[in-house]
């Protein structure tokens, strides 16, 4: 009886050892979790006041803008240079709205002005302008569906500003 009892404490010390080093263990990837947990990386948030150019080439297509950004409102010049259509020029306001501004373009075409929405999506430093069905409300023409525009047409490059 007494091998019995002495295997039963040999085995108690091992398992009890075992115990000891996985807490060890799990105490010692804790405290480095932690390190590296707490360990803090700055985000890179959007200036409060910048001026981005931007431009849109396509064959004999061209278009420029220019954004005054102030916190999360925009202003800004938008000129297009479509072939053979006439040149819209004109000035936008608007704001973001996360990765997509929406804005008001007030532009001079034909001898008229008019005012238009216009929506563009930023991504990975580009601006993807938005389309879709539009209505006419008040003088303005604006998006039937914001939802359901789609941003594969006419992409903005960053450029150097002028």
């Amino acid at each position: 009886m007494n091998k019995h009892l002495l295997l039963f404490a040999g085995l108690a010390v091992m398992m009890a050892s075992c115990t000891s080093n996985q807490k060890e263990s799990k105490m010692a990837d804790s405290s480095a979790m932690i390190a590296v947990d707490t360990t803090f990386t700055a985000t890179n948030e959007a200036p409060e006041h910048a001026i981005n150019c931007y431009q849109y080439v396509k064959n004999k297509d061209t278009a420029t803008m220019q954004l005054r950004i102030n916190g999360e409102e925009i202003t800004g010049f938008l000129d297009y240079h479509i072939y053979e259509k006439d040149a819209n020029k004109g000035t936008l306001a608007g704001e973001m709205k996360g990765d997509t501004l929406i804005a008001e373009y007030t532009f001079d075409s034909e001898g008229l002005r008019s005012v238009r929405e216009i929506v563009f999506l930023k991504k990975e430093g580009k601006l993807y302008e938005g389309y879709g069905p539009i209505k006419e409300e008040k003088g303005k023409v604006r998006f039937e569906n914001l939802g359901t525009l789609k941003f594969d047409n006419i992409v903005f490059s960053p450029k150097p500003c002028q």
